[in-house]
This record gives structure tokens, C-alpha cells and sequence, in this order.
């Protein structure tokens, strides 16, 4: 891919909510997609994890600024695709993920892997979402060409180093997604409803702080 000229006008993060927000419908198509044939359809497996980034995919194509648009153009289409290409990076990343779990959860919660099933989901998840979003970061690296080198690490960096701010989005989706179940359901919102919403929120808390991580990336990176 021809490298692009450093772009002007930075990622506005707000932007591509607002796409987002008056997009659902797309959302729901996505995980419908996604869903097919998958074992885990659950607001938080891997099927919702793939349609929330392709949900982001779509966002930027429609309100990056025009040369970032332009060098993103196709990502949404292809980013299927690419996923299934790349799956054994995943698996990759999985595995690696599966010794550092197992160290996390003895020298933080002095315990092991499969005493604490609570605690083993979370993890994992957190090591599913860590997954698709490098593959996501990395194939918007390489549709940005050589220009944007790096910007997968950067990324995963920056977000690592924000997890504060990640818990502040959950929390706070969250609280929206559940009041919303509430609102509509009433007293036919049962617990698993209600967790439910709670574990999308965590999906789409994590997804925010990576438009923002790109959109700090790339502005230091002047893409």
C-alpha cells in the first residue's frame, strides 16, 4: 500500500460516537452476522467483540478527516476477512495470554486458574478483547502504510497505560445499559438480563478507549 501524506485535521473521537449512536441498527445487523455459526454469541464473546470493531471500522471510514477516510476506505468491507486470515495471530496471542493469566491471578489474587470461575471468565475476556484489537490495530496499520509503523504497540500502550479511564466507561455504560433493561423491561428484568448489559458495557467501554487510543496515536504519529 502507497504511504500516505501526514494528515491535518485530528480524529475527532466525538464524531465517530455520534455516527455510531444514530447507526445502531448497524450494530444489530453486525452481531447478527457475526453470531452465525458462532459457539459463544453472548455480549461478550468473541462474535460481539468482531461486530463492535467492525461497527468502529465503519464509524472512521464515515468521519475521519478525508485523507485518513481515504487511506481507511474498504476497512469495514474487509476487516471479515482479515480476521479469518489472521486467526492463528489470535490463537497466537491467546496462548501467550494464557501464562501471563495464570501469573496474574496467583501473584494478584493469590489464587490459580480454575478456582475461581468469576475471575477466570474476566480474564479471559480481557485476553479475547486484547486479541481482536491488535489484529484490529494491526490491520489499520497496514492499511495507513509505512507512515503509521508502530502504531499497533503505541496503541495497545496507551491503552494499557488508561485502564482508569476504561473503568470509568464501563462503569458508566453500565449504569446506562442497565437502567435502560430496567426501563423497558421492568420486574421481567431478571439478574442474567441485567449482566448481560453489564458484560456489553465492558465490550463497548473498551472499544471507546480504543478510539481514543488511535486518535492519540495517530495525532503523535501525524497520520
Amino acid at each position: 500500500m502507497e504511504d500516505r501524506a501526514p494528515g491535518s485535521e485530528p480524529l475527532e473521537v466525538s464524531a465517530a460516537l455520534a455516527w455510531m449512536q444514530a447507526h445502531a441498527e448497524l450494530l444489530r445487523t453486525l452481531l447478527e452476522e457475526e453470531a452465525e455459526g458462532e459457539g459463544d454469541a453472548g455480549p461478550a464473546g468473541d462474535a460481539a467483540i468482531r461486530a463492535h470493531l467492525r461497527f468502529l471500522a465503519a464509524a472512521l471510514e464515515e468521519t475521519a478527516p478525508v485523507s485518513l477516510a481515504y487511506a481507511l476506505s474498504g476497512l469495514f468491507e474487509e476487516l471479515p476477512e482479515w480476521f479469518v486470515d489472521a486467526r492463528p495471530l489470535y490463537e497466537e496471542h491467546l496462548a501467550r495470554a494464557a501464562g501471563a493469566i495464570a501469573l496474574e491471578e496467583h501473584l494478584q489474587f493469590r489464587t490459580s486458574p480454575g478456582t475461581d470461575p468469576s475471575l477466570d471468565a474476566s480474564l479471559d475476556r480481557r485476553a479475547r478483547l486484547g486479541a481482536w484489537t491488535r489484529l484490529f490495530l494491526l490491520a489499520v496499520e497496514e492499511r495507513l502504510g509505512p507512515g503509521a509503523d508502530g502504531l499497533t504497540e503505541a496503541a495497545l500502550a496507551w491503552m494499557a497505560a488508561n485502564q482508569r479511564t476504561l473503568m470509568g466507561y464501563v462503569m458508566a455504560l453500565d449504569r446506562r445499559g442497565r437502567r435502560t433493561v430496567s426501563d423497558r423491561m421492568g420486574e421481567l428484568a431478571d439478574r442474567a438480563t441485567l449482566d448481560d448489559a453489564g458484560l456489553a458495557a465492558v465490550v463497548q467501554g473498551h472499544l471507546r478507549l480504543l478510539a481514543d487510543a488511535l486518535a492519540v496515536t495517530l495525532a503523535d504519529m501525524a497520520v
